[in-house]
């Protein structure tokens, strides 16, 4: 009787770790879709994003918290930790708002070397933190010398 009970509580176990990895296996990355500059404070060493999400998933997925880097030139020049109440409708895009801390010294150091290059690598690597567990998300590209200059005149005060 004892091991008839033992077969049968390794088996339960067995099943239970087997459909965690189905279900961790069937949710897709969100995507994100594009990302924009709201403001920028050099008072504060802040700025505040607008993140277009992607869920790829046909049920919603809440998001609890998002953090990670954003990197420009190699440089880190922010710390991305958000946290939130919002789900991700199923097959839908929505935007978040985050607010970041820039590391002004590392910024400045970016932008010496884009005057240089006359271009910009940015990359975002972090994490979405959801019911199912923590979700890689990323979002690499290049910013052109003539982006940089309407940046730059966006954020420079008018005289």
């Amino acid at each position: 009787m004892r091991k008839l009970l033992a077969i049968l509580l390794v088996s339960i176990s067995f099943i239970a770790y087997s459909n965690a990895d189905i279900l961790e296996d069937s949710v897709l990355t969100p995507e994100i879709r594009t990302i924009t500059l709201n403001s920028f404070s050099a008072e504060e060493n802040s700025a505040v994003f607008d993140v277009e999400v992607y869920n790829p998933n046909a049920f919603k997925l809440p998001v609890r918290e998002l953090y990670g880097d954003i990197h420009l030139n190699q440089y880190d020049v922010a710390d991305v930790e958000a946290s939130s109440k919002k789900s991700l409708a199923a097959h839908s895009t929505q935007i978040y708002t985050v607010p970041i801390n820039v590391d002004l010294d590392s910024l400045m150091n970016a932008a010496a070397g884009v005057m240089i290059q006359g271009s910009a690598k940015y990359s975002f690597k972090g994490y979405m933190m959801t019911p199912v567990g923590e979700m890689p998300i990323s979002e690499e590209g290049e910013l052109s010398a003539e982006q940089i200059l309407a940046f730059l005149n966006a954020m420079l005060p008018a005289q």
